[in-house]
């Protein structure tokens, strides 16, 4: 029986993963949640398992107005609400059967947000179903269906290349969700938005498995039509690299569609300094949807 996988660069969710910290430590793990729809009626070609990764839970806690993740008073991360409550919606777009059964989206937004805050997984979870009159699209609900397997093809693709990573020590950097995450062992110890290539202007940053070939400080960088001066540049393919932007007040988001680099993936500083400080040259670069 096919499982479709949420990834992170889904496009259907749109939602950045967040990864946790090795600093954040003290706050509850993530886990990961498996959908059983197998007890009703849904529509032919449909998986009736429906599975959400760690990462993309971890794309539904709560941040700061500065990105950073929020935790409550007993220093625990938390769900965003709103957050929740779409991604419900999205499952409920596939799996609704109108005028039969429709998702319980107040009962299943309640049992997501309680399931982020333990940490807990579970493998086996069979949603709130209500007969209802909810009304859905045919033509929305398939194409929702077709992103969701495009998302799952593109995730099987990611894993396949992370796989072949020797010991899990690598850049991810990933052009959805427009984050950067510094991986040793398998474990993120660095995560920070990003401004990668403008790809409305043919500036995209090239896809692939890489390596930095080199590090240097205090580098001023010329192409057509720039120059800039960085303070650390870690270049993996070309003239492509890693480095500070500190003529950027922002990072993240959707910057890089309006005013994105040439190429390069823009960092803040302080991240470039640690980045430049514990990555080798040697270490893999991934560049990705």
């Amino acid at each position: 029986m096919k499982k479709i996988l949420l990834s992170v660069a889904a496009a259907f969710i749109l939602f950045a993963a967040v990864i946790v910290p090795a600093e954040d430590a003290r706050a509850q793990s993530i886990g990961f949640v498996v959908y059983d729809f197998s007890s009703y009626p849904i529509s032919t070609g449909l998986s009736t398992q429906y599975y959400v990764s760690q990462a993309v839970l971890g794309g539904l806690l709560q941040k700061n107005a500065d990105g950073t993740l929020a935790v409550d008073q007993s220093g625990s991360f938390y769900a965003d609400s709103a957050l929740v409550s779409a991604f419900v919606g999205n499952i409920a777009a596939v799996y609704d059967q109108p005028g039969v059964l429709t998702l319980d989206r107040t009962a299943e937004a309640a049992y997501l947000t309680k399931l982020i805050a333990s940490g807990s997984s579970d493998a086996a979870h069979k949603p709130v179903m209500k007969s209802g009159s909810q009304q859905a699209d045919a033509k929305s609900t398939n194409e929702a269906y077709e992103a969701l397997v495009a998302a799952s093809n593109a995730a099987a693709a990611n894993e396949s290349v992370i796989a072949s990573i020797p010991d899990k020590t690598y850049i991810d950097v990933n052009l959805t969700t427009q984050t950067l995450v510094y991986y040793i062992g398998g474990t993120p110890t660095l995560v920070t938005d990003i401004v990668t290539g403008n790809t409305n202007r043919g500036h995209g940053t090239p896809q692939g498995l890489y390596h930095i070939y080199n590090k240097q400080r205090g580098r001023t960088l010329r192409g057509e039509g720039y120059e800039a001066y960085v303070n650390y540049w870690m270049p993996f393919v070309g003239n492509y690299g890693l480095h500070d932007a500190t003529w950027r007040s922002s990072f993240g988001g959707t910057i890089y569609q309006r005013n994105g680099s040439h190429g390069c993936v823009n960092m803040p500083k302080s991240m470039a300094a640690t980045l430049f400080e514990t990555a080798a040259v040697g270490t893999p670069v991934f560049v990705h949807q």
